[in-house]
Parts: C-alpha cells; sequence; structure tokens
C-alpha cells in the first residue's frame, strides 16, 4: 500500500473501463465513509498482480484506514497526538478551524492554461473520513517542521519522533527488479525517470536521466493542488513549495523551482 504496488489505481490515473469503474465507485471522502470506500474497493478488480508494477493509487487512503482499524481512533485524531501535535504543527489537520478560514490559500477562479473554472474544495468542514492519500491541510512552516524531522532521521528539536532505521527505510528505493516502473517513469510529477520509490515518497536513485537535476539518495512528493517537497540528504536541505495550482501549470511551476534551487546551491 505504501509503495503503491498493491495494483489498485486512482481512476483518474488512465481511462481505461477499469479506470473507469475506479472513478465511479470510489467517491471522495467528502461523500463516501471509510465503510464505504473500503467495501466498493473490494468488489473491484485489480489492474495487476500486487508486487509487480508500480502505479500511484488509493493505497495510502487504506493504509490511514488500517491505522484507524488498530488505534480506533480517527486518522486524524492519531497523528494529532503523535505527530502534528509534539512536532509544533499548530496549523495542519483534516479541517481548518473557522478562525483559520481567512488564511486559506485560494486558486485563481479560472485556470490561465486550461480556461476552465478551477475546483477546489475549501477544507472547513469534516470529512466522512480522513483519507490518507490527501485529505490534510497545513501550513509551509509546519511541513518544514516535518521534512526537517525525516533529514534528522526523525528527530525534531531533542524530540524522536521516528526511529532512525524507520526513516532509512521509508526513503530507501522499496523497487525491486521484479516491480515495473514504467507508470512511476511516466509520472508527471518530476519526470520519474532515474527514480524509484519508497514508503510514501519517491526515491532518486541516480544524478541523470530524470527531467531535473538533483542529487541521488534525495527523496519527495508532490501534491494535486500544486504543492511539492523534498529533501536531500546530501545537501543537508529540505524544500516546501506550496501553490494552489490544481490545474496542468503545477507542473511547470514545481519543474522550474526544482531546477532553481538546485542551481542556486550549486553555485
Amino acid at each position: 500500500m505504501l509503495r503503491h504496488t498493491v495494483g489498485v489505481s486512482y481512476g483518474n490515473r488512465g481511462d481505461t473501463p477499469l479506470h473507469k469503474l475506479y472513478e465511479s465507485k470510489l467517491k471522495s471522502a467528502a461523500n463516501q465513509s471509510g465503510a464505504e470506500f473500503l467495501q466498493e474497493l473490494g468488489k473491484l478488480p485489480l489492474h495487476n498482480q500486487p508486487g509487480t508494477q508500480w502505479e500511484y493509487s488509493h493505497g495510502l487512503d487504506v493504509a490511514g484506514l488500517a491505522v484507524e482499524a488498530v488505534t480506533k481512533k480517527r486518522l486524524g485524531e492519531f497523528l494529532q497526538e503523535r505527530l502534528f501535535g509534539p512536532l509544533g504543527m499548530v496549523d495542519t489537520g483534516f479541517m481548518v478551524p473557522a478562525s483559520k478560514a481567512a488564511r486559506i490559500a485560494k486558486p485563481l477562479p479560472v485556470d490561465p492554461e486550461t480556461g476552465r473554472p478551477t475546483a477546489f474544495r475549501m477544507p472547513v468542514t469534516p470529512w466522512q473520513y480522513d483519507c490518507g492519500g490527501g485529505c490534510a491541510s497545513g501550513t509551509a512552516l509546519d511541513y518544514l517542521r516535518f521534512a526537517q524531522m525525516l533529514l534528522n532521521k526523525g528527530t525534531f528539536e531533542g524530540t524522536r519522533f521516528l526511529s532512525r532505521k524507520t526513516v532509512e527505510y521509508m526513503t530507501a528505493n522499496q523497487l525491486g527488479p521484479i516491480v515495473d516502473v514504467s507508470r512511476l517513469n511516466e509520472f508527471a510529477v518530476e519526470h520519474m525517470d532515474g527514480f524509484g520509490f519508497g514508503l510514501g515518497v519517491a526515491v532518486r536513485t541516480q544524478p541523470g536521466v530524470a527531467g531535473v537535476p538533483g542529487t541521488p539518495g534525495e527523496f519527495l512528493w508532490s501534491g494535486a493542488q500544486g504543492t511539492m517537497f523534498w529533501v536531500d540528504p546530501k545537501e543537508e536541505m529540505v524544500v516546501v513549495f506550496l501553490a494552489n495550482t490544481p490545474g496542468p501549470v503545477r507542473r511547470h511551476y514545481r519543474e522550474l523551482v526544482k531546477t532553481l534551487v538546485v542551481q542556486a546551491i550549486a553555485d
């Protein structure tokens, strides 16, 4: 589930009949409970044999619901107790309170590249379940604290949140030779040739091949609304880039930011 090789997908990852079936049966967490989501997912055919192909998917949503089943708490409540609160991520959660709603960065009403209205759900009402794949909101400062903790191999300001070996394991390439990585290589986030995938993050395996510069061992991921973060252990650097640009133009901004930052540290 965490490395996206379980055999399921997101419905918007293709236009095959099976992708369309996924899209029609699996609604957003605003419109479907966790139990309903799992019931519908369990009825759907797999795209491929588990463990054989990387495919961006609902795997993180399933993992989040597994945490809920073990802890008997909502995912947001568990993360607040174990991570958000202790790490000082004061503006991160699965719903933005009314007192902070004015701070939400909104996208342009019309996408400048497509000319179409921009779809954006204001995160001010509760989700039916806290989806692990993308329902949380936060700030750049909160995300920097989280990313710095990963750079520090699990510690931040003297407190340990994850063991050193856990961070090393999750940020190592978990895709062995039997895994087809073609769907990762064509992923539009970063021109992902030259990358593998760990547990929740893409991992760069070589300096070249990819469409942007970087360092082997760096790990990263990007968000559907235009966000991006990466951690470069060799350069001792973390970067958080936030933009509410959910259309295709988000890829251009992320490529530009990645290139400019890497060139700046090289200079």
